[in-house]
């Protein structure tokens, strides 16, 4: 143990930890900055992305002295009440017969009210659990469970900590089992962060003299799916802890980059942060809902199809099926070879693209001859040329709206200079339908097009921060391609996108229960598993 505080202690040797890079970028923050409390979560996923989301986020009692997260409070978090549901059935002679585990999960699951599609997921992870308890059981003995969560001190204001359980054999071993809602992930050549932090956590744990032994294995309580990912001993975990958990420990509390991406929906400042975009109003919402939340065109789309299919996609995170059909698999694949195409600034060739969709190892021949032609027609309406300056293709551009308390995300398919150094914005997509006949059918058909001209409505000016600026959509056939655009100086279209977002946004911000719709797009639901109202949409019209 006196190594692993050692180790730690390497914490100190970046000087004062509680001034973390350049204090002027950071916005007014209260609270103490020297107490970390590092968790195996945050050593497995704060390495990556912003590095200020990941700095304040092991600096529990440091906040925005400006801003806070809201949070709704009727939506559970959805893995620690199944795990207490688990715990409360642990030795409960009823829960060992389906009858009476049914029994008593009604009994529990009455006290919330949870969406019935989380309620359907809840009782299958549950049974899951249990059994797959049953099943470590029988190969390592009687298990007991030693504590939950555990917080360990590593040194002065450092606090090491794991969310999970740890159980206990009288035989000296100590098991930590992490929870994931899908499955469990096959473990790879290499140990992953997740797992040392937490294998090194659990030798700490008092008291430790007859500890011999400490595994961590994986739970998938969607499909009950168990996998090992460390099996040695205490000092096997110390050792792993020094040369593959300190270094990102290092990284990530030192951090100062600003870098929006996914992290901002779960950020203690995102709603003061200047490095994402001012959007008040976006929504056009007067009210904040729920709680915050992050939304884009396609969120709103899923919504409007069906709000249990989002809420239990894109909110709770269930597992889910890969249920993309061949107009989905087709426009996926065509966005990712033009964005890689636009990504060299060089004008697309059909002798270009056809080279880059036969290196793509990722495509069968049926899907290449599918794709084919969408590439060819893109190459008569490519903008890119001499003159032409790309700034990015299929950036992300998070923004907040501070009126509805959300965080705007969107990705538009290209953002150029044209040649008169006017701003461009591009989004292309492909159908197999009419392509539209004016800008009207246009704006029309894809809600992306109002979604982007009120993006710059609302004050997106790009990197450059140009005043003069249109949108473009290019709709690509299998037998041609045409572009629309709109001058996005027209107040008139400015208010007429607003008025769209705004009515088509509303139902999405002020929802909480996420009923479900049934229909025929029940039949590509990717979370159809778990809605018990699915199988009503196999018999609804079209």
């Amino acid at each position: 143990m006196l190594q692993s505080l050692n180790a730690y202690a390497a914490l100190d040797a970046i000087g004062e930890h509680s001034r973390v890079g350049d204090q002027a970028r950071w916005p007014a923050l209260v609270g103490p900055k020297d107490l970390l409390k590092v968790s195996a979560s945050h050593v497995d996923q704060l390495a990556r992305g912003c590095g200020m989301h990941g700095a304040l986020k092991v600096r529990p009692q440091l906040k925005s002295a400006v801003w806070a997260q809201r949070y709704d409070n009727d939506q559970p978090f959805l893995l620690g009440l199944i795990r207490d549901l688990c715990f409360t059935f642990h030795g409960e002679p009823r829960a060992e017969e389906w009858e009476g585990l049914n029994d008593l999960l009604n009994k529990s699951l009455s006290r919330f009210a949870l969406q019935p599609g989380l309620q359907k997921y809840i009782r299958t992870a549950v049974e899951n659990y249990l059994e797959c308890h049953d099943v470590i059981q029988q190969d390592l003995g009687p298990l007991r469970l030693k504590t939950c969560d555990p917080v360990v001190s590593v040194g002065p204001n450092n606090l090491l900590t794991v969310w999970a359980p740890v159980y206990e054999s009288d035989s000296g071993t100590r098991e930590v089992r992490r929870l994931r809602l899908g499955s469990a992930r096959r473990s790879g050549a290499e140990i992953d962060p997740w797992t040392v932090v937490a294998a090194h956590v659990a030798s700490l744990v008092r008291p430790v003299g007859d500890l011999r032994r400490i595994r961590v294995i994986e739970v998938g309580m969607g499909d009950g799916s168990v996998e090992v990912t460390f099996d040695g001993t205490p000092q096997e975990a110390v050792a792993n802890y020094q040369s593959l958990a300190v270094p990102r420990i290092l990284k990530i509390i030192s951090a100062d980059t600003y870098t929006p991406g996914y992290s901002c929906k779960d950020c203690k400042i995102a709603g003061c942060c200047d490095s994402i975009e001012k959007l008040d109003g976006f929504l056009g919402q007067s009210n904040p809902g729920a709680g915050t939340r992050s939304v884009s065109a396609r969120d709103i789309e899923t919504y409007e199809t069906c709000p249990a299919q989002w809420h239990l996609s894109r909110s709770a995170l269930l597992p889910r099926a890969d249920t993309n059909g061949p107009a989905s698999v087709r426009g996926i694949s065509v966005h990712r070879l033009l964005a890689e195409a636009h990504s060299s600034s060089s004008r697309c060739t059909t002798e270009d693209l056809h080279d880059s969709l036969g290196r793509d190892a990722n495509m069968s021949e049926g899907e290449r001859f599918e794709v084919e032609p969408y590439l060819a027609n893109h190459t008569v309406s490519c903008p890119v040329e001499d003159a032409v300056q790309v700034i990015g293709s299929e950036i992300s551009i998070y923004g907040y709206d501070a009126q509805a308390d959300v965080i705007v995300v969107t990705k538009p398919d290209m953002v150029y200079l044209d040649q008169n150094a006017n701003l461009v914005i591009r989004e292309i997509k492909t159908t197999k339908r009419e392509i539209p006949v004016d800008e009207a059918d246009a704006f029309d058909q894809f809600l992306a097009v109002a979604w982007l001209i009120n993006l710059f409505g609302s004050g997106y000016r790009g990197p450059l921060r140009s005043e003069k600026a249109r949108l473009e959509l290019e709709v690509i056939s299998p037998t041609e391609s045409r572009v629309f655009a709109w001058d996005l100086g027209d107040q008139g279209l400015l208010r007429m996108a607003r008025k769209e977002v705004l009515m088509r946004a509303r139902g999405w911000h002020n929802d909480t229960t996420w009923e479900a719709t049934p229909g025929k797009h029940c039949g590509w639901c990717p979370v159809q598993k778990w809605c018990p109202d699915a199988m009503a949409g196999e018999d609804s019209s079209p």
